[in-house]
């Protein structure tokens, strides 16, 4: 659609049925699932009408695809209304007889097993496909409440595993030198005494794309618990999973696995060791990885400890706690190595690593991608091996900065302390999309506001397929109405841009406060006067209404950057930059200037690399930002 913004398209994949197969239909042929198992020949289809089947299913060396009308229909509903109950009378589904991955279960509701290991799916010797399930309410008494893993390799993806329970594994257990691919589930609200979410040991599994969340842990590894094991831990989110002792995120013991972008975040290790992640023994790869907002007694953010030696390469770790070392803390038995790293509070040794904010384009919504001021994008590790997708320097943490799409978005609210009366009343800002791709595109701007006590609302305004110049386009002076019964409390307002309303690629917000309220809801918010009401502004029709000093992009940078500022009336205009030394390297603008939106490039090709000062003068105000030079 536009050529400002990557579009994901998500598709339901309907499985085909070869001509060489029999469909074989439970209830139509047979009665139960079980004989529909027993009569099915390799590559056979046994396709199951929506019903609850109370019984407990052995594939029995039979390659069969057993699927719901998902299968065949893509409606998820299906899922639902299509139940396998184990009745507590042991696995709900068995793979024990080296089945290959023509062996299938899509599209189930999957419940109510127990057994001693994998009360929803029990797997040994095998290497069937599990997808498109939800594995809910099983429990082990051993290991792998929803699945449990015995030297097998299964492919599971696009499941969701929820409120199973187990010792070891309360939704994934793999274990006996298995490597199963677990890709694209979301595995939220399990438990266990040891892995609430997934647990590895003396296995390799990939675990990437899925959402480990709200999983606890009585001991260790609230999301993922791994022992003499070496797993790939890719691209996941990993938030508000919780153990007692060790790891709230991810605890390894005696593990090397490589943990690379994932953003780690609101996980919890109580009173314990390492709120985002434990090493115990161990020396995992800790690369690009937004480690934020986790909790423990010791090192909140990373723990590392009885001989560990991470690398810890091109992270970020923000906003953590503990009552000792809130961000990273190890023994003095181990030697974390870190670099091209972002930690808060801590210029920890090691090259490349910063302190400074990283500017997130939404905490308050757990949005941990960057925006374009922050000092993280390209400061990550220089070796081309690092760079990011678009061909730029790595960046730090786990989402990097698309630098070849534009749609920069920036509110200016008119007042600094906004307060709304409880009769309602209205804001006034400035909203300006920026493009820095030197060429015109198009994408979707849009806004929200966060509620008390309420979540999200909106979107208050949305605009879609806006072309967006070369330069920029926006609006001074919109006005928001805040109704009378609007709840009390305080308000975040947000504006995007992007592909409404999944693909963001920035977004700007500022913050207000709702002294109290008159009785009702909050159904007649309304933008008084929007964005483009009345036509569309370009920097050419409007103008800023105050001085700004924009952070240098890209920073840090690697011979040239650009600087913009705002001016927003006709003055006497200096931009100089400054070494650590107070000495002046060069000035970059000295002359009188129109009102407007300024940016000028600075050549730094030849200086050495360092930190610098910019300045910029205009009458009597005065603004400084520093950047960073790295060549």
């Amino acid at each position: 659609m536009r050529s400002l913004v990557t579009i994901l398209v998500m598709a339901v994949v309907l499985f085909p049925l070869t001509a060489s197969s029999t469909i074989i239909n439970i209830p139509g042929d047979y009665p139960t699932i079980q004989e529909g198992i027993d009569h099915g020949a390799d590559g056979d289809t046994v396709l199951v009408q929506p019903d609850t089947y109370y019984e407990n299913l052995n594939f029995n060396g039979h390659n069969v695809v057993l699927a719901s009308l998902f299968l065949t229909t893509g409606d998820t509903s299906f899922v639902s209304s299509t139940i396998i109950d184990g009745d507590s009378a042991g696995s709900v589904i068995t793979f024990s007889s080296s089945e290959d991955s023509a062996a299938q279960v899509i599209g189930f509701k999957i419940q109510n097993g127990h057994a001693w290991d994998g009360g929803g799916i029990y797997c040994r010797n095998s290497t069937p496909t599990i997808s498109n399930n939800t594995i809910s309410g099983n429990w082990a008494d051993h290991k792998g409440g929803g699945i449990s893993c015995w030297n097998s390799n299964p492919k599971i993806s696009n499941n969701t595993f929820t409120d199973n329970s187990a010792g070891h594994g309360g939704g994934i257990r793999c274990c006996g030198n298995s490597s199963p691919t677990i890709s694209n589930n979301i595995i939220s609200g399990n438990s266990a005494q040891r892995g609430g979410g997934i647990y590895c040991s003396s296995s390799s599994p990939t675990i990437s794309n899925n959402r480990i969340s709200r999983n606890s842990a009585a001991s260790c590894g609230g999301g993922v618990s791994c022992l003499h094991s070496n797993p790939t831990i890719n691209a996941n989110t990993v938030s508000g999973n919780s153990a007692d002792l060790f790891g709230g995120g991810i605890y390894c013991s005696k593990s090397n696995p490589t943990i690379s972008n994932n953003t780690i975040s609101e996980n919890s290790a109580h009173g314990g060791y390492g709120g985002g992640i434990n090493c115990s023994a161990s020396g995992p790869a800790i690369i690009n990885n937004t480690i934020v907002e986790n909790s423990a007694g010791v090192g909140g953010g990373i723990c590392c400890a009885y001989v560990s030696n991470p690398t810890i390469t091109n992270t970020i770790c923000w906003e953590d706690s503990a009552d000792y070392a809130p961000e990273i803390w190890a023994d003095t038995s181990s030697s974390p190595v870190i670099s091209y790293c972002n930690i808060q509070d801590t210029l920890w040794p090691g090259s490349g690593n910063i302190d400074e904010d990283p500017i997130f384009v939404g905490p308050y919504n757990e949005d941990f991608c960057l925006r374009w001021r922050s000092p993280c994008i390209d400061a990550g590790h220089p070796d081309p091996i690092y760079n990011d997708p678009d061909g730029t320097r790595n960046d730090m943490g786990a989402c990097y900065f698309k630098q070849d799409v534009a749609g920069i978005v920036e509110v200016y609210p008119h007042d600094t302390l906004i307060v709304i009366p409880p009769e309602g009343g209205d804001i006034i800002y400035d909203g300006w999309v920026f493009n820095f791709f030197g060429q015109a595109g198009r994408a979707d701007i849009w806004t929200y506001a966060f509620v008390p006590e309420m979540g999200q609302y909106g979107p208050l305004a949305l605009y879609e397929n806006v072309r967006i110049p070369a330069d920029s386009l926006g609006r001074n002076g919109i006005t928001e109405h805040v109704p009378g019964i609007a709840p009390e409390g305080d308000y975040v307002f947000v504006a995007y841009v992007g592909d409404y309303p999944s693909t963001i690629i920035d977004s700007s917000c500022f913050y207000f406060t709702k002294a109290g309220a008159i009785a009702g809801g909050i159904a007649d918010w309304q933008t008084l006067k929007g964005w483009f009401d009345g036509g569309l502004a370009s920097t050419g029709s409007g103008l800023p209404t105050h001085y700004a000093l924009s952070q240098n992009y890209p920073n840090p940078f690697n011979a040239s950057t650009v600087i913009s500022y705002e001016v927003p009336t006709t003055s006497q205009v200096k931009l100089e930059v400054y070494n650590l030394l107070g000495q002046r390297v060069e000035t970059l603008v000295d002359e009188k200037q129109d009102a407007g939106y300024k940016s000028v490039n600075w050549d730094a090709s030849e200086v050495s690399s360092g930190l610098y000062f910019y300045k910029l003068t205009v009458g009597d105000h005065t603004q400084t930002k520093r950047m960073m030079l790295v060549k």
